[in-house]
Parts: structure tokens; C-alpha cells; sequence
């Protein structure tokens, strides 16, 4: 039973992820908060155990393709285990994760700025690796090279002082019916249907701040934990995969 710092694993599963297998074990426990088995809350260095469940199918070109679903648990709670399911091809079906929210700053001046925020990830997360190298996120890479940038701090301000904006092609755009576009080189990576009723609590004001800007900031990324109670960024910060940028918002016709 391999065990990198104090999270215990199964040996095998370094046949699947090679010389990413400790990156991958201490990743997920960084992000874990509670234990998968009796719910109550992790705490640092006490001893764990990572259960990794691995779905493999062969795509019609040949190429193998591998989902991976990990949970962490306390060592008492369970021993590391692994499971490996072979499926039938199919097209993986990925889950855009997104929140929208206002944030506001202010300035030397006394006046408050006024940031809408999309906030924005892919579920599950999607890697690749080239030529031997090492794995890299498949939306990290798309997202900076268009002209986002790499975010090291999770703080609020830090991400308003330091975001820029991105290249020409990626825009959002709000049609008519109140449906929210965000696409890259016109490709369409997010939409949401707003509320558009002005007594709406949440899509109103935010409508309105991002009309009032012209632009919203995106933070997006990989291990955004984003539900409908919370927001947090601090795992995607600590893993180096947490990128920024302002992009342009257009009215539809």
C-alpha cells in the first residue's frame, strides 16, 4: 500500500496515471473537505485513504479514454481501493459548472467599483498529455491561450486588480430572450437563460451591473467547488488552475 505524505493509495494505480500518480493523490486530497464514508470534516496530515473509481472505453480510432471519480476518506473510515470499469465508446459528456455573482471594490477616490463575475468550470476535468509530457488541463490551456492569465491568489481583490482583458474572439452576448452566450472563437462554451423580470433578486441587478461595465470578469479553471450554497476558489488557486480574465459583453439582436 503506497502512501504519499499521509494519503494511502491503491498501487495500481500508477498504471493509469504514471508520474502524475503523487500530483493526482495529493490534488485530491487538497480539495476534499469531508470524508467520503462518515461525512465529518478532514483535517491536515491525519492519515487517509484515496478510492479511485476508473471508467475506460476505446474510442473507434483506438484511442483509450479514462474517466476518474476519486474520493478521500479517513484511514479508519476505509483502506484505499480502486475499481476499473470497461464501458462501450461513447462521447463523454462534460457539465459546465457556473456561478454568477457581484463583487464590488473601492477606489482611492471614495467610489465603488462594481465587477459582475461569472464563475465557470467543466465537470468532470479533462486532461491530456503530449509527447511523454506532463498532463495538462484541457480548459486551463484553451482559456489562456486566449489571452486569459494564470491567478495565484483566491482574494478578490488581488483577481480584480490583476485582470485583463482577453483576446477578440471571446465575447458574451445577451439575446433579446434574455439568454446569457459565453463563446471563444465562436464556439459556445456556456449559456444560461437569465430572469429577466426587474423584481428578480439575483439576475437583475446582475444583468444590469454587467450592461452598465460592458464586460464580465470570468474566473474559471479546474477544482472550482461551485454549488448553489457556495463559491470557493482557494483548491483551483493552490493547484495552479485558476485563470482570470474580462471579456467584452455585446447585446444580441
Amino acid at each position: 500500500m503506497p502512501v504519499t505524505r499521509n494519503v494511502a493509495w491503491d498501487g495500481r494505480l500508477e498504471s493509469f496515471k504514471g508520474p502524475d500518480t503523487a500530483h493526482y493523490v495529493l490534488t485530491a486530497a487538497d480539495l476534499a473537505k469531508t470524508c467520503a464514508a462518515c461525512r465529518e470534516p478532514l483535517k491536515p496530515d491525519e492519515p487517509l485513504s484515496l478510492l479511485v473509481n476508473i471508467t475506460q472505453s476505446t474510442a473507434p480510432d483506438g484511442t483509450e479514454y479514462f474517466t476518474f471519480i476519486d474520493n478521500v476518506c479517513h484511514r479508519r473510515c476505509s483502506g484505499p481501493a480502486l475499481t476499473v470499469k470497461h464501458v462501450a465508446w461513447h462521447l463523454e459528456e462534460l457539465s459546465p459548472l457556473a456561478a454568477r455573482v457581484i463583487l464590488t471594490q473601492a477606489s482611492g477616490a471614495g467610489r465603488i467599483r462594481v465587477v459582475p463575475v461569472l464563475a465557470y468550470t467543466l465537470v468532470p476535468v479533462v486532461t491530456f498529455r503530449e509527447n511523454g509530457g506532463e498532463r495538462t488541463s484541457a480548459l486551463v490551456t484553451l482559456l489562456l491561450s486566449h489571452g486569459f492569465q494564470l491567478a495565484m491568489s483566491a482574494e478578490y481583490d488581488d483577481l480584480l486588480d490583476h485582470a485583463g482583458p482577453v483576446a477578440a474572439g471571446c465575447s458574451f452576448t445577451v439575446t433579446p430572450e434574455g439568454v446569457l452566450l459565453f463563446s471563444i472563437d465562436g464556439e459556445i462554451l456556456y449559456r444560461d437563460q437569465l430572469e429577466l423580470d426587474p423584481d428578480n433578486p439575483h439576475d437583475a441587478p446582475w444583468l444590469q451591473a454587467a450592461r452598465t461595465a460592458a464586460y464580465i470578469l470570468v474566473i474559471s479553471g479546474d477544482n472550482l467547488d461551485i454549488t448553489e450554497a457556495i463559491l470557493d476558489i482557494h483548491g483551483a488557486a493552490r493547484q495552479g488552475t485558476l485563470v482570470i480574465g474580462t471579456v467584452p459583453l455585446f447585446e444580441g439582436h
